[in-house]
């Protein structure tokens, strides 16, 4: 009898880990409700909550590159800023990869300067963030279509296989 008591706990025990993994998941309609909740607020201690995101990292970097899509060009206000800069952000804190492309549109100075243009290549960032006044400046629409495709190239070939790295630093994908 005791050998079955055993052998029953072993089993239970070995158990406990896929059912807790199994409960963590978040499904596709969390993930992408959590999606579409990016830039409304913060957390209880004034951070953006990607946690939901970081459960399912790969299933979740998947629905938010396809939700990326073009949106017009030119500066945003703080609390104004477009759902796709979100999207890119909560991308960035997933993968801790950014994507630029080239344009072929004239930048003002000040899109030259936030989206950091490379003079050589012409390339820029999707979007570039002041600071201090928490304004971003988005790239021209040549420039977001490039990149969006990157983004997906990108999962296409990596995605499934990719160690994602959940980086919490807002340093890192905010700005």
């Amino acid at each position: 009898m005791r050998g079955y008591l055993v052998a029953f706990a072993a089993v239970i025990i070995c158990l406990l880990p896929i059912a807790a993994h199994a409960q963590q998941e978040p499904s596709d309609t969390e993930i992408k409700a959590a999606i579409a909740r990016l830039g409304e607020g913060t957390d209880e201690n004034g951070f953006v909550n990607f946690e939901i995101l970081y459960k399912s990292p790969r299933r979740s970097t998947e629905l938010l590159i396809s939700s990326l899509k073009p949106v017009r060009r030119g500066q945003y206000q703080s609390n104004k800023h477009p759902q796709v800069v979100w999207n890119i952000r909560a991308l960035r804190s997933l993968t801790g990869l950014d994507f630029r492309a080239l344009t072929k549109a004239d930048l003002t100075e000040d899109e030259a300067h936030f989206l950091d243009h490379d003079a050589k290549t012409d390339e820029v960032l999707f979007f570039g963030t002041w600071m201090s006044r928490d304004s971003v400046w988005v790239a021209p629409l040549d420039a977001q279509t490039a990149i969006i495709g990157k983004w997906r190239k990108w999962f296409e070939k990596h995605g499934q296989t990719f160690t994602y790295v959940n980086d919490r630093n807002f340093d890192n994908w905010y700005f």
